[in-house]
């Protein structure tokens, strides 16, 4: 469910939209926008002001909400994009750092993001929220597998880099010209030993005051944009 004219703009031709709900009054006051929507008529559903506030999850509903299918993606078809840049989220706890990152991700050019069991529901409304209409443009894969997923990387020939505060290497001294996936552990605990240990390297954000850690999403947003600078400037 995303709700908002902005988000809703965002939907691509290709998500199926099931239903959408409009308020008495936004349905006199935006005819032009309801025209725009790929969808059939008979879908879009008029409620009085006062329901749609009960069904609603915003404090001030704009009016408009929309239902969509969730959209499946293929992990074979992902793995085999050439010099794939890839996030893997281990048990991130937040709605809104999931929602950041995907942002993130979209604006960095990821190719896909995988979610780990034990995180928190993509389509919380929440971290829809916070994509910013971000999680229609980029494959996101959710319930997965972190050994199971390590191990179909290593096959695809995919690096796998882990954010670790014990790592010695720092990012700006590590090649991210191929194939790559960065891990992003949970916002307390971290990336969990059992998984920094299979994969290929630990990088470290270096820490020059007295912070102790970054918050989740401003750490994925630091390693994501060296990568993009490696890659626009193919520095090696």
């Amino acid at each position: 469910m995303v709700e908002g004219i902005k988000i809703i703009e965002e939907i691509p031709n290709d998500w199926e939209i099931v239903h959408v709900f409009v308020s008495n009054s936004f349905i006199k006051e935006n005819a032009l926008f309801l025209n725009k929507i790929q969808i059939n008529k008979n879908n879009i559903i008029e409620v009085s002001d006062k329901l749609f506030n009960t069904i609603s999850d915003t404090v001030t509903p704009q009016g408009v909400l929309a239902v969509c299918k969730q959209k499946m993606f293929s992990l074979n078809d992902v793995l085999s994009i050439k010099e794939g840049f890839f996030i893997i989220l281990e048990e991130i706890q937040d709605p809104g750092n999931l929602g950041t990152i995907i942002r993130t991700a979209d604006a960095a050019g990821v190719d896909a993001i995988f979610i780990t069991k034990g995180s928190v529901d993509l389509y919380n409304p929440k971290v829809i929220r916070s994509t910013m209409g971000s999680i229609f443009h980029l494959p996101i894969f959710t319930d997965m597998d972190i050994d199971n997923l390590i191990e179909k990387l290593k096959d695809n020939n995919v690096s796998t880099l882990s954010a670790h505060l014990k790592a010695n290497i720092y990012p700006y001294q590590y090649n991210f010209n191929k194939a790559i996936a960065l891990l992003i552990g949970n916002e307390a605990k971290g990336i969990k030993d059992s998984t920094s240990k299979k994969t290929d390297m630990l990088l470290k954000i270096p820490m020059q005051g007295k912070a102790e850690s970054l918050n989740a999403a401003v750490a994925a947003g630091i390693l994501m944009y060296e990568v993009v600078r490696q890659r626009i400037s193919k520095i090696n």
